[in-house]
């Protein structure tokens, strides 16, 4: 029968390493031999306590304990069932599992690799079903697109304004910024991308607005009379 390790310490399933540190030097102290000599009981509790701080304060024991009970904590969950199970017994749905991936030769980027079940259910005995499969690759086509930042002055992008844009390979174009254009729009250039086996991508321009560094107080009386008179 499981031993439920939280139970013996008193502390929950969700409780921290401190907490179950804690735990168990209380009891621990409490049930120590020294304490109570001759007592049989208290020296079983006391084994008993040792035996579920091992588990529960190992991250990985503690993490089999969770999934298959004292057989999980210690580190074989089908441990002590040598022969019970075969390639062809209870677990056989596992292969037929992955061999759904298995058969797809021929396809490009394919690679093998080997999978033994033994491996996945180590202890049970019998022959081991050691099986080929096959996965696919999948490479993602490179894009295309080319994209480059400008930053142009704010009060071009007010009021519209005519820029320069180099394509990947060096081909230079004219590219009309209309007025009130935002920050962080992107335009479109045909053809101005990379090219590769034959097809060519676009430039892809964002435009950043490029901020005064100084401003006069004239221009500034300027801006503020701006301010107060645009619609938005």
């Amino acid at each position: 029968m499981s031993k439920d390790f939280y139970n013996i310490l008193g502390v929950s399933k969700t409780a921290t390493q401190d907490e179950i540190k804690k735990a168990y030097r209380k009891l621990a102290m409490k049930y120590h031999p020294d304490r109570n000599k001759g007592d049989k009981q208290a020296e079983e509790k006391f084994k008993e306590i040792g035996q579920a701080y091992d588990v529960l304060s190992d991250e990985q024991k503690r993490k089999n304990y969770d999934m298959f009970g004292t057989a999980g904590a210690s580190g074989n969950p089908f441990g002590g069932a040598g022969g019970a199970y075969s390639s062809t017994g209870g677990f056989s749905g596992f292969e037929d599992i992955f061999s759904n991936f298995g058969g797809a030769t021929g396809s490009k980027g394919t690679s093998g690799f080997e999978f033994d079940f033994s491996d996945l259910f180590g202890g049970f005995g019998g022959k081991s079903s050691r099986k080929t499969y096959s996965t696919r690759e999948e490479k993602k086509e490179e894009s295309l697109d080319f994209e480059k930042t400008y930053e142009i002055p704010i009060f071009d992008l007010i009021l519209g304004c005519k820029i320069e844009v180099t394509g990947y390979n060096g081909e230079k174009a004219n590219l009309k910024i209309p007025a009130s254009t935002k920050p962080g729009t992107k335009f479109r250039v045909k053809n101005f991308g990379k090219n590769i086996s034959g097809k060519t991508g676009n430039l892809i321009v964002k435009v950043e607005a490029l901020m005064p560094k100084n401003i006069s107080d004239v221009d500034k009386k300027l801006l503020e009379t701006l301010r107060e008179n645009v619609s938005y």
